[in-house]
């Protein structure tokens, strides 16, 4: 049946050649006719002896027209066909796409999207077939490759050629991608700012997603999402001539050496979509959601019982309490006490002193509060051997056992941590836990892990996902200071493409060797500027407590997913400023990312035309102090706030009655 389609397609080939008709050239757009793929089957820029080379190029069409991606090479390489070179014309398809979705949790739940999309078929010169699809959205373009013929033996990716080619001139803020450790790979490195497009990293593993660059007044971002079992975690190589960022696959060490760095699959295959968020203001980044877009849809069919919320957190402040029954019961009251959905019971809970797990869930559910457990990942990708319970979320058999006796006794959700590699086979054990927890309808949070790739909206119940350098790292005295503009940083790469644990809200100082940097309206404001389906709350009840009344009135109402989130003001590295809407109410928060007090008038127009009651809280006459703005704005209003250094603010626009 292979040989028979594989003539057809030589036949059908030939038949384009002797009539001069092969097309080598291409052109999608997106609706808006803003952004426009150019695409080239004749050579690709810097393999111009080539013949039958795949290339792209972006073209923004604003007020005057840019070339945002120059000539990038695409091409894709199995072990047993190379589709790079020597590709020819099959045939192609296109279609306008309307997509309508609701999530449960983000920047952004309901949706109504659109996009064109083109398909190429080409053909190698062994006449094997891939598919290279297209799409262009109005604020972004992705491509993807599909072998399509049908096969049940196992192939194997060994490279791409994938590329994105940034103009030479630029600015970026990148990621080092992981070395191998106790505790990393898990993007939690930090991002560096102030690069220009092209720098090498500082480690030779390469750069990881989501990138962000800006050249030519335009901005970029770069990632990936789709990603399922059948493939691994891509991340951009470390060397970038000329701009010129490759895909590159895990490495070797990962998982200690465990398993193939490449992907292995049956027939039909397709790759993770590549994608690239473009606009020219970076209210078209921060507001996009081109990851969820181009994910799969929901594989639940109930997801009735999945519930964002917030959470309060014992381990940040004691490292211990995991094992100590009175002081996680403790937390559970607080959680009680200020309406929040969760109590997170972290590591070591299965050597608990006082009482045991079972009793307290059992306390937890009598005060509403549901019960998130910790569980180290186990297997051997880690060896993080003195955190526990381990070993109870790798062997499947073992793991629906554990999930099924944690729901029976009314445990709402895990966090499982420690995953440490992007080898195809620490993806398939995300997926197999997200699976598996919907079964006994727990929810899901990791941590040590990979970034989302648009697996909140495939498996809602994965509300949460860490891979950023959070609030735990405060206890390292270098970077208190790093996380002043790293938290101005996040808004515009990290939580861009999910949910990020970075467990906010620290008034406490997390001891008195690593004392406070960030000013407590700072702190505030991350709850907002930070989206998060499970919202860890990550102070000590005692730092919590000694903040006025109207702030904890704050913290228990402010939500974790929204209907809508608008950029104010910022860039990345100096300042943010985030207006989230949430049944009618606006919640405007913003952060300073330098050490010097600034002054920002901030523009009301995403209000609509009705007034609205401002009650902000700021910074006061020292980081450790709160002031307030109580005013009636409207839309044509302008206001103006002063924040301290590493200073910031956090409040409430209601409509007036």
């Amino acid at each position: 049946m292979k040989i028979m389609i594989r003539l057809s397609l030589l036949i059908c080939v030939a038949l384009l050649l002797s009539c001069g008709m092969r097309p080598t050239q291409w052109s999608v757009q997106s609706p808006d006719g803003r952004l426009e793929i150019q695409i080239d089957l004749r050579a690709a820029a810097g393999d111009t002896h080539q013949p039958g080379m795949l290339s792209y190029q972006v073209v923004y069409h604003g007020d005057d027209v840019r070339t945002v991606i120059e000539s990038s090479p695409l091409g894709i390489q199995r072990a047993d066909q190379t589709f790079y070179t020597h590709l020819n014309y099959a045939g192609q398809s296109e279609r306008m796409l309307n997509q309508s979705y609701t999530l449960i949790t983000g920047k952004q739940l309901q949706h109504e999207v659109e996009c064109r999309e083109l398909t190429l078929e080409l053909v190698n010169d062994q006449t094997a077939p891939v598919n290279v699809v297209f799409r262009a959205y109005n604020d972004g373009i992705a491509y993807k490759y599909v072998f399509p013929e049908q096969s049940d033996s196992l192939y194997t990716v060994e490279r791409e050629w994938s590329s994105f080619n940034l103009p030479n001139e630029g600015r970026a803020w990148l990621q080092p991608y992981d070395t191998l450790g106790v505790w990393s790979p898990a993007y939690e490195y930090g991002y560096i700012k102030d690069l220009s497009i092209g720098d090498p990293p500082p480690l030779s593993t390469g750069w990881g997603f989501p990138a962000l660059f800006e050249a030519d007044s335009l901005w970029v971002l770069l990632s990936e999402t789709n990603l399922d079992s059948g493939y691994c975690g891509a991340h951009l190589s470390a060397e970038a001539p000329d701009g010129l960022y490759r895909i590159e696959f895990p490495h070797d060490w990962e998982a200690y050496g465990m398993w193939d760095r490449t992907p292995s699959s049956t027939l039909p295959w397709e790759t993770p979509w590549r994608l690239a968020v473009i606009g020219d203001d970076l209210g078209t980044v921060v507001e996009s959601n081109l990851v969820t877009h181009l994910a799969d849809e929901s594989v639940l069919e109930n997801t009735d019982w999945i519930e964002p919320g917030k959470a309060s957190w014992s381990w940040w402040g004691d490292h211990s309490s995991g094992r100590n029954y009175d002081k996680l019961k403790e937390y559970v009251d607080l959680a009680a006490d200020m309406g929040w959905t969760y109590s997170l019971v972290d590591a070591d809970w299965h050597i608990m002193e006082g009482g045991t797990i079972e009793e307290l869930v059992e306390y937890a559910n009598s005060r509403d509060v549901g019960i998130l457990l910790w569980y180290n990942s186990g297997g051997p990708h880690t060896r993080v051997m003195n955190a526990g319970p381990r070993d109870l979320m790798y062997d499947r058999k073992i793991r629906r056992r554990e999930m099924q006796k944690i729901s029976d006794w009314g445990v709402k959700g895990i966090k499982v941590d420690f995953f440490q590699s992007d080898k195809q086979q620490v993806i398939d054990l995300y997926i197999d836990i997200f699976k598996d927890a919907a079964d006994f309808n727990l929810v899901v949070n990791t941590h040590g892990c990979t970034i989302p790739r648009g697996w909140h909206r495939t498996y809602p119940n994965a509300l949460s996902m860490e891979s950023v350098r959070g609030a735990e790292l405060y206890s390292y005295p270098p970077y208190a200071e790093r996380a002043v503009w790293l938290n101005s940083v996040y808004p515009f790469t990290r939580n861009v493409i999910g949910p990020m644990d970075y467990t906010p809200v620290t008034f406490s100082d997390y001891s008195p060797e690593t004392p406070h940097v960030t000013s407590y309206a700072h702190e505030l404001a991350l709850s907002v500027v930070f989206q998060c389906g499970i919202q860890h709350i990550a102070d000590r009840i005692a730092g919590l407590q000694k903040v006025p009344q109207e702030v904890r009135g704050f913290l228990k109402q402010v939500p974790v997913s929204w209907d809508d989130t608008r950029f104010v003001d910022g860039y990345p590295g100096r300042s943010v400023v985030l207006a989230r809407l949430k049944d009618g109410v606006y919640y405007l928060a913003g952060i300073n990312g330098e050490f010097n007090e600034k002054s920002m008038s901030l523009d009301l127009d995403f209000l609509d035309d009705q007034e609205y009651k401002l009650n902000l809280f700021t910074d006061g006459m020292n980081k450790r102090s709160f002031g307030s703005i109580n005013e009636r704005v409207t839309r044509d209003s302008q206001i103006t706030v002063t924040l301290l250094s590493a200073g910031g603010f956090a409040g409430t626009l209601t409509p007036v009655e």
